[in-house]
């Protein structure tokens, strides 16, 4: 057969986008987008055809790292790597026998679809026979229960794909679907791991991390700059907001003992929720996990947040530790999460009352002035893009709203 007739692909499938109806022209478009912005700087030919997503790649080798890099952009059902071709039914037949007896596989299976419907061969008669062709071949027992292989065709209106390795996906909703958000983010395990499960709901997720170290270009060089930017591999436009934490510490010398965590945490909220209104963030996203810590109790949950008039999100809030400390491990998030690093917990009581009363807590933050502490950090916020570190307010003049197709 002529090599020019088969173009190696990457073929990427969207999950959830089957059931939303409008808008799926929409997000199909959007997550092309990311898959773009995913394999950047690779000069590829990227397509979408008849709900698929299709990358041309230069080679077979080439198109096993793509499709695992596409594999992880939220939004992918899965990818399998594969050719498009001619539609052309015996070429097909011969390209997928050659490919059997390179691939010597025991026990097959072959799956196919049409997205074009008016094509004479049914999709139960196109695997019979391509089963029987690769069987004859090579002597492979058809499985379809426990395949070692699943051939997999997909008949579009002018061409035809044909897979043989596929990869899972996260699934999910591609990123910028859900709107903007902004995340807290810590220096433990369980805040990077809310920030990708909102990405994973299509949220384009800003951080916000209050650092307790000298300058905000000592926060990046270590181990936050390499979270934020592992995230951003997921969500290419987010940024990173940097707050000292100095104006609180000052603030907060003489609070009632036991109560200094609940403030701090009431301190982030609400820092939080001005820069989000500012920088047009419909939710603020937190990595608490239920009763998991002293912060994390039920009245302590209340306490940092009972006067906020912004959404609060909590993807963790049902998960136990060993399944937080499991998905960051899958994410390659882990071994980043647990490396040393002096955030501001390490810095406040280390035995703070694990059931503040909101009374307690609302007459504290009054007393203190905890309002205004509020406002000179946000006057002293810096924003990281991944490139360059700049003063928030040089480049923040007005709402930064995220433009939306």
């Amino acid at each position: 057969m002529a090599a020019s007739q088969l173009r190696n692909v990457v073929i990427a499938a969207a999950s959830e986008l089957m059931v939303k109806g409008g808008n799926r022209p929409r997000l199909e478009r959007m997550l092309a987008r990311n898959i773009a912005r995913s394999i950047g700087g690779h000069g590829l030919c990227l397509h979408r055809k008849q709900a698929r997503i299709i990358v041309e790649v230069g080679g077979e080798k080439e198109a096993v790292e793509l499709a695992q890099r596409i594999s992880r952009v939220p939004g992918v059902r899965w990818t399998r790597t594969g050719y498009m071709m001619p539609r052309d039914y015996e070429l097909l037949m011969r390209v997928a026998e050659e490919k059997a007896r390179e691939l010597t596989p025991s026990r097959i299976a072959v799956k196919a679809s049409r997205a074009d419907k008016s094509y004479p061969k049914t999709s139960l008669e196109i695997m019979r026979e391509m089963g029987e062709r690769i069987r004859k071949a090579t002597g492979a027992t058809v499985d379809l229960k426990n395949p070692e292989t699943v051939f997999w065709v997909s008949v579009l209106d002018d061409a035809f794909l044909f897979g043989w390795r596929r990869f899972e996906g996260v699934s999910g909703l591609p990123v910028g679907a859900s709107g903007r958000v902004l995340a807290l983010l810590s220096g433990g395990i369980d805040s990077p791991v809310a920030a990708w499960l909102m990405m994973k709901r299509g949220c384009i997720v800003d951080m916000l991390h209050v650092y307790a170290l000298p300058t905000p270009q000592d926060a990046i060089s270590d181990k936050i700059g390499e979270l934020y930017l592992r995230l951003k591999d997921t969500s290419p436009v987010s940024r990173l907001y940097l707050a000292p934490y100095h104006h609180f510490l000052a603030s907060s010398l003489s609070a009632k003992p036991g109560l200094e965590l609940a403030l701090f945490r009431r301190f982030m909220f609400r820092l939080a929720e001005e820069l989000g209104s500012i920088i047009g963030a419909k939710a603020i996203v937190s990595g608490d996990s239920l009763a998991q810590v002293a912060s994390q109790t039920l009245e302590s949950l209340i306490a940092a947040t009972h006067s906020l008039g912004m959404l609060v999100l909590r993807p963790l809030i049902g998960f136990d530790k060993e399944e937080i400390i499991r998905l960051s491990q899958r994410l390659g998030l882990y071994e980043l999460s647990i490396k040393e690093y002096k955030d501001c917990c390490s810095i406040i009581s280390r035995h703070p009352i694990p059931r503040p009363r909101l009374e307690d807590v609302e007459a504290e933050w009054l007393r203190l002035g905890l309002e205004e502490t509020v406002s000179k950090t946000l006057g002293e916020v810096y924003v990281f893009d991944g490139v360059s570190l700049s003063p928030w307010k040089n480049i923040s003049t007005g709402r930064q709203d995220v433009q939306q197709e």
